[in-house]
């Protein structure tokens, strides 16, 4: 029989006493904790709307809660009197959140990006530690951001030298509307918590945006926000994909579908020809800018060699183009949304860009007609086109060129189906096109 060593016993007690501890403890902290209580008959006990009323603004922003227990942050944006946001955040108190690393919450929205925010005793009033949340109209869903992807900002302005943020200090939670478009708002909550992020978790915001940048590059957000099909399709056809998913920084003021929608029809199609890729190349280099760039009145110089025109009177502005969701942050770069499609300024062109610009301007004229049924019409323009290059642009021709044109005159005015006209004049301008850019 072997002798017991003394406390043995009691050290395996006493570990087992830890581990169960160890184990309780555990448990604990991976429990969910609620920051927001709906059952309240009376939110303004917990709650309270701040606007751009402190600011002289005329926003509407306010709060309420409904037979299902949800709170609803709803209101109405105006831009007038340098207005522009509206926001709700509940009263401080000590939310104890030591040990958490992420903030959880389940939502419905009405499709615009909203600010989750996360306030502390360490700043100022007006400032904030911020995540954007990208919202699915009328459609409930659950967002994770990590602590870690919060920014601090005040007054709108992201602060990059700021204190990082601390759990144990929160002392608040609210929501911000401020993506600069007039009109009415809706954002339902069901619930908001803080919670111990499992490993290998990852933030699910429901859009771009600064919680999902650690794994996104620029292109990849894009492709991932489902409203820039057209450009991902541009920057493809041009050969920048990897130009834009290198380690950067860079910024990018991205066309939505929408925007590319405005142009003139055809011009989409024809810039995504293989002969117009050094056009495209230049028009989607005008929207790209090195470095990271945040918003304000500046006047930076564009990859594609020109500067573009940030205002913040009002809206912001990029030469002219809305910005509709700013400070998307990706891994290598930020991407500000735009309503409209940046065009370079023309510079001084050469004699054969402008005779080029002639053939271009009578295509993109023609061919819609010509699909509407409207042959002679498409033939006119054709005409028009090539009196001109003949008449203002000869010295530009070579004899081949100018011999081109005027046997597809001669050709044109001997046919009588309109069809056929058409069809030998926009050959002979196809042809004179390709000569020209071997110039």
């Amino acid at each position: 029989m072997k002798a017991t060593i003394p406390g043995t016993r009691v050290l395996a007690v006493v570990c087992t006493l830890i581990s169960s501890f160890v184990s309780v403890a555990f448990a604990f902290e991976s429990e969910p904790k609620s920051l927001t209580d709906f059952s309240d008959a009376s939110p303004a006990l917990q709650w309270r709307s701040v606007n751009d009323g402190v600011m002289g603004g005329l926003s509407e922003g306010a709060f309420r809660l409904t037979d299902d227990k949800t709170l609803v942050f709803y209101g109405r944006i105006s831009l007038e009197n340098r207005g522009g946001f509206a926001s709700i955040r509940t009263r401080p108190r000590d939310l104890d959140l030591g040990g958490y690393d992420t903030i959880a919450l389940r939502v419905k929205g009405d499709g615009r990006m909203y600010y989750f925010n996360l306030r502390t005793s360490s700043y100022r009033t007006a400032g904030s530690y911020r995540a954007p949340v990208r919202t699915r109209e009328n459609a409930w869903q659950e967002v994770r951001i990590p602590l870690k992807d919060f920014y601090y900002s005040a007054y709108g302005r992201r602060i990059t030298r700021a204190e990082r943020l601390r759990a144990n200090n929160v002392q608040s939670v609210g929501f911000t509307l401020a993506d600069k478009q007039a009109g009415p708002f809706r954002l339902e909550v069901d619930w908001i918590r803080a919670e111990k992020a499992t490993e290998g978790s990852v933030s699910t915001s429901g859009g771009p945006g600064e919680n999902s940048a650690l794994n996104k590059d620029i292109v990849d957000t894009a492709v991932a926000a489902g409203q820039f099909e057209t450009l991902v399709a541009a920057v493809k056809a041009a050969g920048l994909v990897e130009a834009l998913k290198g380690e950067g920084p860079l910024t990018v003021f991205a066309p939505s579908d929408d925007a590319f929608a405005k142009l003139p029809e055809g011009m989409v199609e024809e810039l995504l020809q293989p002969e117009n890729r050094d056009k495209l190349r230049a028009v989607l280099s005008y929207h790209v800018v090195s470095g990271r760039i945040l918003l304000g009145a500046q006047t930076p110089t564009t990859l594609q060699g020109q500067s573009v025109t940030i205002k913040t009177n009002g809206s912001f502005k990029v030469n002219g183009a809305k910005v509709t969701a700013p400070d998307i942050v990706a891994s290598n770069g930020v991407i500000h949304v735009i309503d409209s499609v940046l065009m370079p300024p023309a510079g001084e062109s050469t004699p054969q860009e402008a005779a080029r610009t002639v053939i271009e301007l009578a295509i993109r004229r023609g061919v819609p007609l010509f699909n509407a049924g409207q042959a002679s019409a498409c033939t006119a323009i054709y005409e028009i086109a090539v009196e001109s290059l003949l008449k203002s642009h000869g010295d530009t021709l070579g004899a081949q060129d100018r011999s081109t044109l005027q046997s597809a005159l001669d050709k044109m005015r001997s046919e009588e189906d309109s069809r056929q006209q058409a069809w030998t004049l926009r050959r002979a301008l196809d042809a004179v096109y390709q000569s020209l850019g071997q110039e």
